[in-house]
């Protein structure tokens, strides 16, 4: 009886994997921009695109249009995009140009090739930080060990970079690892590690909502059930596999799903479920212009045929797919149904028939294995040549380095003496600037002992200034303050003139609020610009609360840690009391907004909901005096009327 290998997803879908990692790096930016475009649509996109990162982009793409039918045309196009971001130093380009086009070298066998330019792609991605680029290039040097069937080496290399990867928290990578190693223990036969880096392929795929590498984990876990001979419970798997592609329009990953499962129901002896399968895969490999997986399909038509002893419909099934393994080089599927026919063959009981398949058979395989013979050979010879480059390079080096030795024993000679020459009118010089020195820095000590003097005077005027400011300030709090507050009380206990006393206490508490602003501004205490904002907010506030008008005092925070001068405060906070005054006296408004923003300059608007003033209206001598102390700070002041008024200043704080 014909046995039929077919490990689909184990086997295939790994070898693709670097086309799937190459392509992983172009998805993002073709599903935003070039949904749905064929390929005449992509060659009219690039027509009309300029030299920059989406025509990268553009080209990988429209290259993996015929990487499965047509690899020189698609080499043709990644070259072009690599070629575009060299032009225009696009080193993300170039990775993805490697990772594009190391996945045709694979398929071509070209493994050597393709290992070394995977390698640049990584320091490239070291070079200059890509780091998602640089885990992807990570993972198709792996797959280019699978490629060789160094399974050893694959495998060492997934799991010296699989702590890092779990690290980073890169479930896409994470996910496609643990696929790849689950691949790697398929192909030697550790059905059981395979089973368990299978699990968490989809347990990761899963947590994170990728549903693409979800169908690619069912249907790795199926293949590794199938391989511990658990064939019922891969079953589900499978159709998971099958229905969530379905759902994303995975037409890559449902075409597996059914091929896989077609072949195990054909091993659990269910032929008519397998025929079902294999039928609604077949249209699916055409829309992909997937001859292997086609070939697949026609194989397993075949066999489920021959399973229910239909034999003449099995060998007419099995010719057809004979004729198209063979004009589409499909050898191993071609081995395949040589030794099918042959198995029909004797179930007819055509002897003859069947000897003569089972020699084609084995002449196939005498050619496969010839062929994997001459390719070992190819390898080693290549191997012979580079060590004999090697060799020839290295003596060449040693010729180099003996005479670079006798070139540098000259020199040093002819250093030595010329550094002796040197040496001596070094010292000369040395002599003679030393002493030029030494009457320089004496000189420079006299400078700066002068300037420190000139300082220390500068400094002890500025220090007597401020101890007379803070003298003034505190003599008239203590003397002035407490007499006009003294006249205060007594202009309350006048009786009987009502009109002069409140006049009186009116004028008292004018200047008693007016003392209290001079001696403010006085204290350099108060010289910041925390105590400027709050000392106006405290005044405004009163004033407005007074007034009995609503306010809203606002203040962009953080204030900057800032010495205000004494000018600044006073007419930053003059021009703010001027502006409320003439809001309460004039306006009639039933609400005021106070804005103040710190920045290099200070900001401050004072709005009120009033009455404004016309075009037409003369300003008085208050807003005058506003716009000239604010033109003594080297600033700005801007007053607009309308439905209301707005008073705004800007004022430099390096005044």
């Amino acid at each position: 009886m014909c046995k039929l290998y077919l490990l689909y997803s184990g086997m295939r879908c790994r070898m693709l994997l670097s086309a799937t990692v190459a392509m992983l790096c172009a998805s993002v930016a073709s599903g935003q921009f070039m949904s749905g475009l064929n390929k005449d649509s992509l060659r009219n996109v690039l027509q009309k695109a300029p030299e920059d990162s989406a025509k990268v982009f553009t080209l990988i793409l429209l290259g993996q249009q015929y990487e499965s039918n047509l690899p020189d045309s698609a080499i043709y196009f990644y070259k072009q995009a690599k070629e575009l971001s060299v032009r225009i130093h696009y080193p993300a380009g170039v990775v993805r140009y490697i990772n594009n086009y190391t996945a045709v070298l694979n398929v071509q066998g070209k493994f050597d090739e393709s290992l070394q330019l995977n390698q640049e792609a990584t320091a490239l991605c070291k070079q200059y930080g890509l780091k998602e680029l640089y885990i992807k290039s990570l993972i198709n040097i792996g797959v280019v060990y699978q490629y060789k069937q160094d399974y050893e080496a694959a495998a060492s290399h997934y799991l010296k970079n699989l702590p890092a990867l779990e690290e980073a928290g890169n479930s896409q990578a994470l996910s496609m690892v643990y696929g790849n190693l689950c691949g790697v223990y398929l192909d030697i036969g550790q059905y059981q590690q395979a089973y368990e880096y299978a699990q968490k392929e989809l347990e990761t795929a899963t947590g994170s909502g990728d549903l693409y590498t979800v169908v690619a984990a069912c249907n790795n876990l199926a293949n590794a059930l199938k391989g511990k001979g658990r064939m019922a419970e891969a079953i589900p798997y499978l159709e998971r596999a099958y229905n969530t592609g379905r759902k994303i329009e995975d037409v890559n990953g449902m075409e597996t799903a059914l091929i896989n499962l077609g072949d195990l129901f054909n091993k659990m002896h269910e032929p008519v479920k397998a025929i079902r399968a294999f039928q609604a895969a077949l249209p699916l490999t055409d829309s992909l212009e997937d001859v292997y997986g086609k070939s697949l399909v026609l194989h397993g038509l075949a066999y489920s045929l021959y399973l229910q002893k239909k034999y003449q419909p099995a060998f007419v099934q099995a010719e057809t797919a004979l004729a198209f393994a063979r004009k589409h080089e499909q050898q191993e599927t071609e081995r395949q149904l040589l030794m099918l026919l042959s198995d029909v063959a004797i179930a007819k009981g055509d002897l003859a028939g069947a000897e003569r398949f089972r020699d084609a058979y084995d002449s196939l395989s005498a050619v496969v294995s010839h062929e994997a013979l001459m390719k070992d050979i190819k390898v080693m010879e290549s191997k012979y040549e580079v060590e004999k480059k090697q060799s020839h390079i290295l003596k060449q080096n040693l010729l180099l380095v003996q005479k670079d030795r006798q070139a540098a024993r000259q020199r040093l000679l002819l250093g030595a003496s010329v550094g002796g020459i040197l040496l001596l009118v070094l010292l000369l010089f040395w002599g003679v600037r030393y002493y030029r020195q030494r009457q320089l820095l004496h000189a420079n000590a006299l400078r700066a002992l002068e300037v420190e003097q000139e300082r220390m005077r500068l400094q002890s005027v500025i220090d007597g200034q401020l101890q007379e400011r803070q003298r003034i300030s505190q003599e008239m709090h203590d003397d002035i303050s407490s007499g006009l507050t003294s006249l205060l009380f007594l202009s309350r206990s006048v009786q009987g003139q009502e009109s002069v006393a409140n006049r009186l206490r009116s004028i008292s508490q004018d200047l008693v609020q007016k003392m209290n602003e001079i001696i403010w501004t006085l204290s350099n205490e108060q010289d910041t610009m925390e105590s400027l904002v709050a000392y106006m907010r405290k005044q405004l506030a009163e004033m407005l609360d007074s007034a009995g008008v609503d306010y809203r005092f606002l203040v962009t925070e953080p204030l900057p840690a800032l010495a205000v001068g004494e000018q600044l405060r006073r007419n930053v906070y003059l021009v703010a009391k001027e502006a409320v005054h003439n809001i309460i006296k004039h306006s009639g408004a039933s609400r005021v907004d106070i804005h103040i923003e710190v920045g290099e300059r200070l900001h401050m608007t004072i709005a009120d909901n009033g009455k404004g003033f016309g075009g037409t209206h003369v300003l008085g001598n208050g807003v005058r005096n506003m716009r000239q102390r604010i033109a003594q700070l080297n600033g700005k002041f801007d007053i607009t009327g309308g439905e209301g008024t707005v008073v705004a200043i800007t004022v430099p704080l390096d005044v």
